[in-house]
């Protein structure tokens, strides 16, 4: 059928990668990057439990949000209920040594300050920075629920990151998918995992092709064409 012959093209399109960073002898070093306001520190949170916690891995929290009221202290908070080591640095001078003293560990989580339009000299340093470490990966966390246009803006200002995979979170909060398939397929970059709410840590998953694609279907303009086909 014609539903059949689409799903497996989408599937060839869209590249899933349902793990966080890669392993290169010593600890996996996953940054989290992307704009204010979508869900990083929460979805950092979410993969230490998933990721870390729950398959034994030993982890460790770091935070270079000094950007943010209360940014770090967050972290803090659930390092301290995790029960897992957390640092917090004022500025990125001193990742290189914190990474060198994470380096038993299985698993290091970065957070990251959420950069605007206006803060892109403040960007630029951070990402070289992270660019320096090179065990370290960037996964780009944006929010499912913005529109095709302002998700292509974010994804091009963050292209300086390098992000490796893609995180969505918020896919509660709409019901139009589009926008998330078409970056996906167009950037080349895999999908990683996705939030489907605020519970930690119930609301993550890891991507797979058969679950972006039954989101698409999910969607009204999808829906629609089907029904007229």
């Amino acid at each position: 059928s014609w539903e059949e012959a689409l799903a497996e093209e989408l599937k060839r399109r869209c590249q899933v990668e349902g793990r966080l960073g890669k392993r290169q002898g010593g600890a996996r070093v996953v940054a989290l990057v992307g704009p204010g306001g979508s869900g990083k520190t929460t979805m950092l949170v979410k993969l230490a439990i998933r990721e870390g916690l729950e398959k034994r891995q030993t982890i460790e929290l770091l935070s270079l949000d000094n950007y943010r009221v209360g940014g770090a202290e967050q972290l803090r908070h659930f390092a301290t209920i995790l029960g897992v080591p957390f640092q917090a640095l004022e500025t990125p001078l001193g990742l290189a040594a914190a990474l060198e003293e994470s380096r038993r560990k299985d698993l290091v989580l970065i957070d990251t300050p959420g950069y605007g339009p206006a803060e892109e000299q403040e960007a630029e340093e951070m990402a070289q920075f992270l660019a320096a470490q090179p065990e370290l990966e960037c996964h780009l966390v944006l929010t499912a629920s913005m529109r095709s246009a302002d998700l292509w803006r974010v994804a091009e200002r963050f292209e300086r990151f390098r992000p490796a995979k893609l995180v969505f979170t918020r896919l509660d909060e709409t019901q139009s998918y589009g926008a998330l398939w078409s970056l996906a397929v167009r950037s080349g970059k895999p999908v990683a995992f996705l939030g489907t709410g605020q519970r930690i840590p119930e609301d993550v998953a890891p991507a797979t092709a058969e679950g972006l694609l039954e989101l698409l279907w999910r969607s009204p303009v999808v829906r629609a064409a089907a029904a007229d086909a």
